[in-house]
């Protein structure tokens, strides 16, 4: 059997009222050869019906019955795809225009060290109408200009996810190279897949408007509801914990050099070092998560006899540095959140509450929090 061009893969779940949208999208892409994979991870809506009712021989169709996570119903079509490219599309969610693919394609053949290329984003709501960036938090978080390898590590390092997974043309040997999504992470997996991507390739990401990217408040995975907020923060702590493993020099320099205390470390074990005090740099959106890992790369060092001899001869990081560092650094905070509250009046206590809430929670997301919190 002839391979494709590109595979397109959707995995779908509980999107009756969006998925023929989504399916149409991509069929009407001009000028380029291509095959859709779509299975269904389980839905108990009608949204099986809904894609088994489209006819097109484009269509290989994988109706699962049980539900077992969107990266591994993804995985599986990556497996199964023969093209030299890989697309992935949300089934809520819908391309803008016919030539998508073909301009990803034409980017991707013309700059052969581009691993993978994106787009920009247009939020639409429920009915498809089109929400304006400015009334959302982080409404241009997908408006991003391109860099170089270490600088896009920087960006992650420093901001977190800015990349619209759905927008995405990859080269299908990428996977090969760097391994498949980790089902384990469900608000994350495309960060995860990111930060792994640009430590071996360039991306690209285009000024266009490339995906309708579907608010639905309550219901996406990147929804800010509460369990998905604490969700999303654990799941940072997973990613960042290994986010310099396999990071080559050339693209660490590149990126944090003008951080470093030692500019041009001479070794492995100095840049491990240089690593661990970059987690415990000030004033991050997520200190706490930083802080965190960088307290236990510190506590692993000083316990390794080459990197204790570096950390006291180079650095003026002994045990009892150590011990001022671990006072010093607030990972775990000890106050009692009702102390002080019992003597203030019902009206005050609610907005003492409301703004103790808002102190934990990283700066990124407070207006996503002050939003909800407003209904009480």
């Amino acid at each position: 059997m002839k391979s494709s061009t590109v595979s397109v893969v959707m995995a779908t779940y509980n999107h009756a009222d969006f998925v023929a949208q989504s399916i149409e999208s991509v069929l009407n892409q001009k000028d380029v050869d291509f095959e859709f994979l779509i299975a269904d991870d389980g839905s108990v809506d009608h949204t099986r019906d809904v894609v088994a009712a489209i006819p097109d021989e484009r269509i290989r169709f994988f109706p699962y019955r049980e539900n077992r996570g969107a990266c591994t119903v993804t995985n599986e079509l990556i497996q199964r795809a023969s093209g030299e490219f890989v697309a992935i599309i949300n089934s809520d969610d819908y391309w803008i225009g016919s030539d998508k693919l073909a301009r990803q394609l034409q980017v991707m053949r013309e700059n052969p060290a581009i691993g993978a290329c994106f787009g920009r984003v247009r939020f639409v709501d429920r009915a498809g109408v089109s929400i304006d960036k400015s009334q959302m938090p982080r409404g241009g978080v997908f408006d991003q200009e391109n860099r170089s390898r270490g600088a896009w590590l920087r960006h992650f390092f420093d901001q977190g996810n800015c990349i619209c997974h759905p927008t995405m043309l990859i080269r299908r040997a990428c996977y090969d190279v760097l391994g498949l999504y980790d089902n384990r992470l469900r608000q994350l997996p495309d960060f995860d897949m990111w930060v792994r991507l640009v430590k071996r390739y360039d991306i690209h990401v285009s000024n266009r408007e490339m995906i309708a990217f579907r608010q639905l408040p309550g219901e996406n995975a990147s929804s800010a509801t509460c369990v998905n907020l604490r969700r999303l923060m654990n799941e940072f702590y997973f990613v960042l914990q290994k986010f310099f493993d396999e990071i080559p020099r050339d693209v660490f320099l590149d990126g944090f050099g003008n951080l470093l205390t030692a500019p041009d470390p001479p070794d492995k074990a100095h840049i491990d070092i240089e690593q661990a005090l970059l987690y415990l740099g000030k004033n991050r959106w997520a200190s706490h998560i930083y802080n965190l890992i960088g307290l236990e790369r510190m506590h692993f060092l000083l316990g390794s006899e080459p990197h204790r001899r570096i950390l006291i001869d180079r650095y003026g990081i002994d045990d009892r540095a150590f011990h001022s560092l671990s006072a010093e650094t607030g990972v775990f905070d000890l106050e009692d959140p009702a102390a002080k509250l019992s003597v203030i009046d019902g009206i005050s206590l609610v907005a003492e509450v409301k703004r103790r809430v808002l102190l934990r929670i990283p700066t990124v997301f407070r207006p996503i929090l002050n939003c909800i919190l407003k209904r009480f």
